[in-house]
């Protein structure tokens, strides 16, 4: 069954939230434009005729879709500038709307589609705001949707809540707290232990006799995602770390990769740490990944929650803001963004290693005061690409993180926000820009790009070697004159060159891409 948000489609555009983006600038086109400055004919810069050259292993790019917001393909530009294009939210949202009874959902909660149920699968930690946290008032619940947009809590009948089984409850008790889910499909050499796996919070209150406070993480495991059974080497962790615990399966070093509080800091809690598991038994020591620097505003950084796309690692990173409106930080004072939490995007190749625009620009931000989102927005777990678009789901808060365990009102509230396919980073050029590709080990035969020009923008590609003392060499046929232009606005278009658009030929030159951008906007590109 293939789903698909066409619904959606339909209702957004006609709002206008899927415009192609705002404007480059106010300026008006300009008519004419130039090629990079340096002279084709006498080569100057090339390095032909050197002696002896070693060349560069080119990188394997394979048809993985190669974004742009990190250097990783990338030599040298000029004249380009990385934007971080912020989510979009539905204009229906939310899409389940809080309640302070039972089933409002929370933060710390993952969804992914299923393909063998043609559903959309949530494990939410569930908020009832109406009862005490540990008697029943944070317990972990489900819920399913045909097409991400209307949510069914199903009746489970898996445990006893106020008298009835009736509901969509997965774990609660009294006397604990059942906090945030991160759930993962597992690889298939721990399949036998369960197809999914749940790292989740777990708090005593009281704490049990003899310790001096409750706070654990531990892993269950489930065949369907709704029996779960704790693993007998639990609590995996213990100590503070109230936040959204989550963890990620790294597939090329076969490792669980987990992001919490660290477990010793100089001053604050709120902070990323970084271990990682081969078997969710044994785990490294928490390293310390990301805590705010100078050029950050004056924000603590609350959760991490980390996905895998198209081959980079995707963070949310929460800012939250209690420092508002004091430079040195040297006490709490209140600003207009005091106890607001929003989300900042991150990037990484490895997990560990993770990279932000120097601008810090939010990605997800609070809503206007007095909607369901005013306060705090929570990332859950998780993305889906259909129709061109990504989407993502979230929490959104009525009330500020001060009041938040207070405030009665509509608690949590489920909402969907979605940016363009790849459409997370662009590299944009409001005049002319030039971007030049390290060189590339290539597997397809056509280059395919997704971007977009202004009125009078385009596109040009050159290809050009790479390889050792004829690196940079100009190829015939292949020169910005040569064709490979393109204009317009599309998330799959495919280039030409007068000798039509098969790269065969140059596959095994180890090619660098030039691209020359003139009022135009690179998401991505790929070979297939």
């Amino acid at each position: 069954m293939k789903l698909t948000f066409r619904s959606f489609l339909a209702l957004v555009t006609a709002s206008g939230a899927l415009a192609s983006g705002a404007a480059f600038s106010a300026e008006p086109a300009e008519t004419t434009s130039h090629p990079p400055y340096f002279n084709f004919k006498a080569r100057q810069f090339l390095i032909e005729g050197s002696h002896a050259i070693a060349p560069l292993a080119p990188i394997p790019v394979g048809r993985t879709r190669q974004l742009m917001l990190d250097r990783h393909v990338i030599d040298d530009a000029w004249g380009c500038e990385r934007t971080v294009h912020p989510a979009e939210k539905h204009p229906r949202n939310p899409v389940l709307a809080g309640r302070p009874q039972f089933g409002a959902v929370h933060f710390g909660s993952s969804f992914l589609f299923d393909p063998d149920r043609g559903r959309y699968r949530l494990w939410a930690c569930s908020w009832n705001t109406a009862r005490p946290e540990h008697q029943l008032g944070l317990f972990h619940a489900y819920y399913e949707s045909p097409d991400g947009l209307t949510w069914e809590a199903p009746k489970l009948g898996l445990v006893d809540y106020d008298g009835s089984r009736a509901h969509n409850v997965l774990q609660a008790a009294p006397g604990v707290e059942y906090h945030s889910a991160s759930v993962q499909p597992v690889p298939p050499r721990l399949q036998t232990r369960g197809r999914y796996v749940m790292l989740y919070s777990f708090v005593h209150e009281p704490p049990p006799p003899g310790t001096t406070h409750g706070m654990e993480q531990r892993i269950a495991w489930s065949d369907d995602g709704l029996r779960w059974r704790d693993q007998p080497e639990n609590p995996v962790f213990r100590g503070r770390s109230d936040t959204f615990n989550n963890i990620l399966y790294n597939p090329d070093r076969d490792v669980f990769m987990l992001y919490r509080r660290p477990s010793v800091n100089a001053n604050q809690i709120r902070r990323v740490a970084y271990s990682e598991s081969r078997d969710l038994i044994q785990w490294t020591q928490p390293q310390t990944i990301l805590f705010p620097d100078e050029s950050d505003p004056a924000t603590m950084f609350y959760s991490h929650v980390v996905v895998r796309y198209q081959g980079m690692y995707l963070g949310f990173l929460q800012n939250f803001y209690l420092y508002a409106d004091d430079p040195n930080r040297g006490g709490l004072r209140d600003g207009p963004k005091s106890h607001q939490l929003d989300l900042e995007l991150a990037w990484s190749r490895d997990g560990r290693r993770w990279e932000r625009h120097p601008r810090h620009p939010v990605f997800l931000a609070t809503g206007l005061p007095g909607s369901h989102d005013a306060g705090m927005v929570y990332l859950h777990q998780g993305l889906h690409e259909a129709d061109g678009r990504v989407w993502l789901l979230y929490s959104g808060h009525e009330a500020r993180h001060v009041t938040a365990h207070v405030k009665q009102g509509r608690g949590s509230s489920l909402c969907l926000a979605s940016v363009r396919q790849d459409g997370f980073v662009s590299l944009d050029a409001r005049r002319d820009g030039y971007v030049l590709t390290k060189p590339l080990r290539i597997a397809g035969r056509r280059l395919h790009l997704n971007a977009q020009t202004e009125p009078g923008g385009f596109i040009r590609v050159a290809v050009r070697r790479g390889d050792g003392v004829n690196d940079g060499d100009w190829i015939e046929g292949w020169n910005f004159d040569d064709g490979g232009r393109f204009t317009g606005d599309s998330l799959d278009a495919v280039l030409e060159w007068k000798g039509g658009d098969s790269l065969e030929a140059l596959q095994d030159r180890a090619p660098r891409l030039h691209f020359w951008l003139h009022r135009a906007r690179l998401y991505s590109f790929w070979f297939e």
